[in-house]
């Protein structure tokens, strides 16, 4: 049964775009880090000192009059801290320190505070010079108390009603303010961070190819019924499972044989139709590897290359296929005749033969019935060979004379609209799904080797396991 596949993220798939793409997110987070770094270390360094005044009333002696007083002043602080970057403030200070600048220019390198319920303003200075940086902040609030025992309204004996004097001067700064290279660098990691898993979540939504078994369970609920290890590159598996026997690619083979095995128990004969939704994907040599682990079981097995259109059964086994499955469905031999036998232990194959026309009519001829049902009872298991399903309509057609359908997936290229297009079409046609196969799949590192370190001279004695059955002629029935 096709399952709708599901466009909801939960935290499995979270964590598998993480994983799948960790080289990419923490290369961000470097990348993102060591440019933060060095465009931190390339930026003029900034020094800030501050110099505070203190604000008092001189008037009142009460409770009540300094109460009032505080009010007061408090109520001017914002005045004074307007009056602190004013022309006549910053003028006399520019005079004073022999500086080329306009008091606007000077207005944007100093920062007046006032902390919250307080008759305190703090003046902070920013230069490159940290010596200037206090000198400007320091002479800034001396102009400043100046000017407002000129501006400051007097009392009744005609002295200003309000006094400023420094609490606090200015001192040269040790560490640069800006910029703060440990911080930039860590907000420019996490900005590299955050971007990089989104270009994870990204990349691992617009790749819809089937790489492993929840990105098959996304598209539907059939059974997978193993995993192929994908081969060394530059390197055709070819018939790896006779080749190389204790290989890991073989014992893959071995755990779909032991998989397939419990699709059936009612001991009668298996036909299986091995299929995928495109070229290229291993459907054939997948095929024959099975059919050669179920001979090592003693299985009676026969392959047929019922792919008419491009055929490679004959080419992995080493055969001719000019004499095959179309000449005994012309009558020109029987299927004892055009069956051959590869090794003492099997399996047999049956090539394609001659290339027809029209192999759609082929397959479905009675001719085509009366075989399989014919190799069925000779065989303990039937593996057909069949074209691709988005390619040609023949599987299709074939899905409903077999007993189980297994389709090839390759891991590496197959996409989940078309997995879920090919499992929709056969059963369409009156298939059944027995499962599907994995091919080509990424080796991961905790594959056990114990196998696969075998000498070469030992994988060549390969035998049949002790008691195992042996195969009956292709005579009998």
């Amino acid at each position: 049964m096709t399952g709708a596949e599901s466009g909801q993220w939960s935290l499995s798939h979270v964590l598998e775009a993480l994983r799948k793409f960790w080289a990419l997110v923490l290369g961000l987070a470097l990348l993102g880090g060591g440019i933060g770094f060095l465009v931190s270390a390339s930026t003029q360094p900034l020094f800030q000192s501050r110099a505070s005044l203190y604000f008092a009333l001189n008037e009142g002696t009460s409770g009540a009059d300094l109460n009032q007083g505080s009010a007061y002043t408090q109520n001017q602080m914002l005045s004074f801290a307007r009056l602190a970057t004013s022309s006549r403030v910053l003028e006399p200070v520019i005079a004073e320190l022999g500086m080329d600048l306009t008091p606007r220019d000077l207005a944007r390198s100093i920062a007046i505070t006032i902390p919250q319920d307080t008759v305190i303003l703090d003046v902070t200075a920013t230069s490159t010079d940290p010596v200037r940086a206090a000198a400007i902040a320091n002479t800034v609030s001396q102009q400043l108390a100046s000017v407002v025992q000129d501006v400051a309204a007097e009392g009744v004996d005609g002295a200003a009603t309000i006094s400023a004097s420094v609490i606090d001067d200015a001192v040269a700064p040790a560490v640069q303010t800006t910029p703060n290279k440990p911080r930039d660098t860590a907000l420019a990691a996490a900005l590299g961070l955050l971007l990089g898993v989104l270009a994870a979540f990204v990349a691992t939504m617009a790749d819809t190819r089937v790489r492993n078994e929840a990105a098959v369970a996304r598209v539907t609920d059939l059974p997978v019924l193993g995993v192929v290890t994908r081969a060394k590159r530059a390197v055709d598996p070819g018939l790896i499972v006779a080749r190389e026997p204790h290989s890991p690619v073989a014992e893959d083979m071995r755990r779909i044989q032991s998989a397939l095995a419990f699709t059936t128990l009612d001991g009668k004969s298996r036909r299986l139709l091995v299929t995928s939704s495109s070229p290229g994907e291993g459907k054939s040599t997948f095929s024959t590897n099975l059919a050669i682990a179920l001979a090592d079981a003693g299985e009676r097995t026969l392959v047929i290359d019922a792919d008419l259109r491009r055929p490679r059964v004959d080419q992995l086994f080493g055969l001719d296929g000019s004499v095959g499955l179309t000449t005994a469905l012309m009558g020109r031999l029987s299927l004892g005749e055009a069956i051959v036998p590869w090794r003492e232990s099997g399996p047999d194959v049956l090539t394609s033969g001659e290339l027809p026309p029209n192999p759609a009519t082929v397959v479905t001829s009675q001719a085509f019935r009366s075989l399989l049902d014919s190799a069925s009872h000779r065989y303990d298991v039937v593996i057909v060979d069949s074209p691709p399903v988005l390619t040609v309509a023949d599987s299709n057609l074939l899905a409903p004379l077999v007993d189980g359908v297994v389709i090839v997936v390759d891991a590496s290229r197959t996409r989940r609209p078309q997995l879920a297009n090919t499992v929709r079409s056969i059963e369409s046609a009156g298939g059944q799904i027995l499962g599907i196969v994995l091919n080509k799949s990424r080796a991961t590192s905790d594959r056990n080797t114990y196998y696969s370190d075998v000498p070469s001279s030992e994988q060549s004695g390969w035998k049949l396991p002790i008691g195992a059955p042996r195969r009956s002629p292709v005579g009998e029935s």
